[in-house]
């Protein structure tokens, strides 16, 4: 399951996000002016979800191939990971 970092801040701008990591490091997922897939994702980080009905929930919502949302939607998650955005519950 994933959820925000414990030591990061995580606030959303109606449909936008932005984190605060514990380094001090202000992050922002903006896509081309508008909500995209990335923001949708953090919206389904609850720590209740795992990283594959994350995708479950994307492939209900957008045309994507599964193969390409399994990859991406893990890459994504494992960039914040890395960052110390989002942490595995």
């Amino acid at each position: 399951m994933v959820r925000v970092h414990p030591d990061a801040g995580l606030q959303q701008f109606g449909c936008r996000y932005m984190a605060v990591t514990p380094d001090g490091q202000l992050h922002t997922f903006d896509d081309e002016g508008s909500a995209g897939p990335g923001e949708r994702i953090l919206g389904l980080v609850d720590g209740r979800r795992t990283v594959g009905q994350i995708v479950e929930v994307l492939l209900s919502e957008y045309e994507v191939d599964r193969s390409d949302c399994v990859r991406d939607t893990k890459a994504f998650v494992e960039a914040l990971i890395a960052r110390r955005v989002l942490s595995f519950a």
